[in-house]
């Protein structure tokens, strides 16, 4: 025969569940909101680039240009 949990049990088992759902659920938030960050520090940097072009700023365009570069390779990893 098939033995049957007992609600205690059953309990447990949903309490183990509910807290690794809400573990997996914390941690893709987490994920969304540093890619809005990153996102948000691209757009950033983007203005600063093209305001460093304005501004005939080499050297500021090259150091902006390679934090953009690492950043989009946060983005795509």
């Amino acid at each position: 025969m098939k033995k049957d949990n007992s609600y205690a049990e059953l309990t447990k088992a949903y309490a183990r569940a509910n807290k690794r759902e809400k573990f997996v659920q914390s941690i893709y938030i987490d994920l969304l909101i540093q890619e809005a960050l990153l996102k948000e520090k691209r757009n950033q940097i983007k203005r600063d680039i093209d305001q460093a072009i304005d501004q005939h700023d080499k050297k500021s365009f090259m150091k902006l240009s390679q934090k953009l570069i690492e950043i989009e390779q946060q983005l795509n990893a």
